[in-house]
């Protein structure tokens, strides 16, 4: 007997739903993606939104990601019912597609929230703050003042307009904070001090007064760190409460790292905690709270308490130091330097390093002897660190010292000794550093070269362009880079002689050099380049033609779009972009067909410099490569959003890569 196409379409579902109910992920997987394939709709939609229910979070992903790409009126409306589900994966599954939908679904979660209960509202206003969009803030604030929604509605409205900074929202925001509801006022507190306006100051000063309210506004002006408050807070350094003087040192170290100088911080310290200012901070030094016990050593340090230099230090070996800490110690460093000697020999390698750099930024003559002792530290980045302290001291007898770190087994230590040793020029000997060049040791000849390019010593051209005969490639290299770096007649002859070089780098180095220079005989370099057997060769060739802007480049830099390697006719792409004449766009058109999907995008975004090329560009969101069509929308989204919004919102709504549906939803949204 015949199936019917009505029997068909019945077995073919049952067949879905009964693959959905099966032990193995992967098969449950599969099936959902089949669901795609049914012809109904709505039968498709609440199955779906079933899938919400799996206990594998990778089905459940399946499913929303499904869902993300249908948006439709009835999805969004069946979703929002979901919000009501007493499963926390239906919900949150839910949560994540109505979130995706963006604008779209706007209007239907506002209606819906009218009549949902507090938790649902709750659900809404979290989904819709999450959303970029100008009627947000509107609803937002309209709905911290409805007396229908409960406390955590309210709050949970006032979190959201926290990433808002707008002033009609801190406006909103005070407001409340002048109202007699402690809970509200809370969360109004919390959000004015992350969105960090300087209007909110006085206010938040007038809360102070307020025992519940004292913890958030101390932080809250901590974060603003306005000038003007610190003097407000520093008396809560005495404050009965341990929570509150916690949160005080906490915000005045914020004062510190927004850049508030020493002293100021200091006087205001001293002004409302006196003599007592230590023995305050002192039990805080040893907190178990990581932030209150870093922020106490801090402002210990501050006052020049010496115990705090070392606690500092311990603190500052456990992570990358901060700036203000680095700060810090230079300040107690410029104050009483001899309290920092002891720590430039500690067994903690990584206190000697910090102390390299505290010891350069005080820029104090007494930690010259100090710092070119640890020039011979086994530590290769204490040797590094206190080269580039003493160049940062500014003493030229340094140079004479750092010069044995040339030849470090390290390079960047190399790299380390070569900056500060240019610092340093006036200390450096120019015709030793030449001489330098013929020596036994690569490292040594290498390190010289570079030296004297970045000293731009013009006499050190000849001995350069004789040293392009050198035996190592590495210093070769070096060699012209640093010809490339002086300002010399001589230099191009050199430069030019490196072009015959067996070596490609080398050839590639020399182009770079070259492309730098605005001559005719530089072009005339350039073009000679573009049949080198090397590819990088050729390539740097054509990035140097369109770095000279002349319009004889331009035939060149077309021809070299039929190159036989990818990478140059890459170049060849973006050099062009920077040529707006019609035999370019022309060109460029061309390539948008080419087989090589790389070449297509790389054309796209050169194409974005010419006016009109919208439509030329719209038959592209129909490429077979989701990275081309990506690279479409945002040139589309960037530079020709008003005339391309529909075929954006095509994209957002119908294209088979989440990548570049999200792309198009971004710009459409905006």
């Amino acid at each position: 007997m015949r199936l019917t196409n009505k029997n068909t379409k019945i077995t073919k579902e049952l067949k879905i739903k009964e693959l959905l109910k099966s032990r193995e992920v992967e098969v449950r997987r599969d099936a959902v993606y089949s669901l795609k394939k049914l012809k109904d709709k709505a039968l498709t939609v609440n199955l779906l939104i079933q899938c919400f229910q799996d206990i594998d979070w990778r089905v459940r992903k399946s499913a929303t990601d499904i869902l993300i790409g249908i948006k439709d009126l009835s999805v969004i409306k069946k979703l929002i019912d979901t919000l009501y589900s007493e499963n926390a994966n239906t919900r949150n599954s839910a949560i994540e597609v109505l979130t995706a939908f963006g604008s779209d679904a706007i209007d239907s979660l506002t209606d819906g929230f009218k009549a949902a209960n507090p938790d649902v509202k709750k659900f809404i206003i979290d989904i819709i703050g999450n959303i970029r969009d100008a009627r947000v803030t509107q609803f937002l604030l309209k709905e911290i003042f409805d007396k229908a929604n409960d406390d955590n509605v309210k709050a949970a409205a006032i979190e959201h307009l926290s990433k808002i900074k707008s002033k009609d929202v801190v406006d909103n925001l005070l407001s409340v904070l002048k109202g007699d509801d402690l809970f509200l006022c809370y969360y109004a507190i919390n959000a004015l001090g992350k969105i960090g306006d300087d209007r909110s100051i006085s206010a938040l000063i007038s809360a102070l007064p307020r025992k519940e309210l004292r913890k958030p506004a101390i932080k809250a002006l901590g974060q603003i760190a306005g000038n003007v408050s610190l003097s407000s807070i520093t008396p809560f350094l005495k404050d009965e409460s341990k929570g509150v003087c916690e949160e005080t040192i906490v915000a005045i170290e914020n004062f510190h790292i927004n850049g508030l100088p020493e002293e100021v911080i200091v006087t205001e310290i001293k002004k409302s905690a006196g003599d007592d200012a230590l023995n305050i901070l002192l039990p805080f030094a040893d907190s178990h709270k990581k932030e209150v016990k870093k922020a106490a050593i801090l402002l210990l340090c501050l006052l020049k308490e010496k115990s705090a230099i070392s606690a500092i230090l311990e603190i500052s070996s456990e992570m990358e130091p901060q700036k203000n800490i680095i700060r810090a110690l230079v300040y107690i460093g410029k104050a009483i330097p001899d309290a920092l000697m002891p720590y430039l020999s500690s067994g903690d390698v990584y206190q000697r390093r910090i102390l390299c750099d505290v010891a350069g930024r005080t820029g104090l003559p007494v930690f010259f002897k100090p710092l070119v002792k640890m020039l011979k530290d086994k530590d290769s980045h204490s040797r590094a660190k206190a080269a580039q302290a003493l160049s940062i001291i500014g003493n030229i007898e340094a140079a004479k010292y750092i010069k044995t770190l040339l030849s470090d087994e390290y390079e960047d230590i190399q790299e380390s000794a070569i900056a500060a040793m240019a610092v340093l020029k006036d200390g450096v000997d120019i015709s030793e550093l030449i001489g330098l060049l013929s020596d036994k040791n690569p490292v040594l000849r290498r390190s010289s070269a570079k030296l004297l390019g970045l000293i731009g010593e013009k006499k050190a051209v000849e001995p350069l362009g004789v040293a392009l005969k050198d035996s190592d490639l590495r210093v070769r290299n070096a060699v012209i880079d640093a010809i490339g770096a002086i300002d010399g007649k001589e230099v191009l002859k050199y430069l030019l002689l490196a072009l015959t070089d067996e070596h490609f780098d080398v050839r590639r180095s020399a182009a770079i050099a070259i492309s730098r220079m605005k001559t005719k005989k530089a072009f005339e370099a350039l073009l000679l380049l573009l049949r080198d057997t090397d590819v990088w060769v050729r390539a740097t060739a054509v990035k140097g033609l369109g770095q000279t802007k002349h319009n004889t480049a331009v035939k060149h830099l077309i021809a070299a779009l039929n190159d036989k390697s990818g990478i140059v006719r890459n170049a060849a792409i973006e050099a062009l972009a920077g040529f707006r004449e019609k035999r370019v766009k022309n060109a460029l058109l061309l390539l948008l067909k080419d087989k090589d999907p790389e070449i297509r995008s790389t054309t796209v975004n050169s194409l974005a410099v010419f006016e009109g090329v919208a439509k030329d560009l719209l038959p592209v969101l129909k490429d077979k490569d989701w990275a081309v069509r990506k690279q479409v929308v945002d040139v589309l989204g960037k530079f020709f959003r008003d005339e391309s919004s529909s075929y954006l919102q095509e994209a957002a709504d119908t294209d088979s890569d989440p990548e570049v549906r999200k792309a198009a939803e971004r710009y459409f949204s905006v």
